[in-house]
């Protein structure tokens, strides 16, 4: 399984990270506890502020947090220098809320339309869902981008952004060669994967 990195500066993290592997389930449950109580109150305000009520931040924040402590238990979540555990599960959070947002709405607009011109259920499923799709990919790319480093960022910046050849980018990069380039390109795509994995 590809690991994902998600940044923090405080050791208390890494025991909290340390503690939601623990084979001990007494130690396992007060560190979901902790996550509730000191890392996703952000997700609960967001939510009541665009939109959503008291039931749509309860399921959200349950949602966001069962998902984080599998990704840790799975091994594919890992700590470094520079953000915060919250931080990743506001992301995290804050995409699928706006992904549900925007479901809502067309689900509305497109029940309207369906009504007014008599489509059918099939037709109105396949256009539903491939507006949300082009809708949805571009925002949700460029927020889980934000989590990646920025060795990885630059490098990817550098592909798909300015279109510079694995050559260019090794020697930008200041790697050995061009193989290099090509192998860290890889491993940022797949821990990009890994948050689009994570986050839905």
């Amino acid at each position: 399984m590809q690991n994902f990195k998600v940044l923090t500066g405080t050791q208390s993290q890494e025991q909290l990270v340390a503690r939601l592997r623990s084979n001990d389930r007494r130690e396992l449950n007060e560190a979901i506890r902790d996550v509730y109580n000191h890392h996703i109150s952000p997700v609960r305000y967001f939510v009541m502020q665009n939109g959503g009520d008291s039931h749509d931040a309860d399921d959200l924040v349950q949602t966001t947090v069962l998902n984080f402590v599998q990704a840790v238990r799975k091994g594919s979540f890992e700590l470094q220098e520079g953000t915060t555990i919250e931080a990743f599960l506001f992301v995290l959070a804050k995409n699928r809320w706006r992904n549900t947002l925007k479901q809502r709405g067309l689900m509305r607009e497109y029940v309207q339309e369906m009504e007014a011109t008599g489509k059918g259920q099939d037709s109105w499923d396949a256009s539903a869902q491939r507006i949300m799709e082009e809708r949805e990919e571009q925002e949700r790319y460029i927020q889980l981008f934000k989590l990646l480093g920025e060795r990885c960022q630059t490098i990817l910046t550098a592909y798909r952004r300015d279109g510079l050849s694995m050559k260019e980018i090794a020697q930008k990069m200041g790697f050995e060669n061009e193989r290099v380039a090509i192998n860290e390109k890889y491993k940022c795509l797949q821990k990009l994967k890994a948050l689009f994995r994570y986050e839905t």
